[in-house]
C-alpha cells in the first residue's frame, strides 16, 4: 500500500464504501482488496471496464453504488 496507509486504516471506525474500477492501473485491484481487509467496517464495490477515476469514468454506476451504500448505513 502506497504512503504506508495500511498502518492507520484500522483507526477508521465509520462505514467505508470502496468503489473501485476493475481496470485501475494507478491503484490496482489488489490494493482495494487489501484496503477492504484492513478497514474494520468496509464494503468493496467493483465497476467493470473502469480505471482509476470511477466517479468520472462511470458516474451513473458510481452514484448507484454510493446511494445503495448510503441507504444501507442510514438504517
Amino acid at each position: 500500500i502506497r504512503h504506508n496507509m495500511a498502518k492507520d486504516l484500522y483507526k477508521i471506525k465509520m462505514p467505508v464504501a470502496l468503489i473501485w474500477g476493475r481496470n485501475d492501473k494507478i491503484t490496482p485491484p489488489e490494493v482495494a482488496e487489501e484496503f477492504n481487509q484492513l478497514l474494520p467496517d468496509s464494503e468493496l464495490y467493483w465497476i467493470d471496464e473502469c480505471g482509476h477515476a470511477a466517479m468520472m469514468e462511470r458516474p451513473q454506476e458510481f452514484n448507484v453504488l454510493l446511494r445503495q451504500f448510503l441507504d444501507k448505513i442510514k438504517k
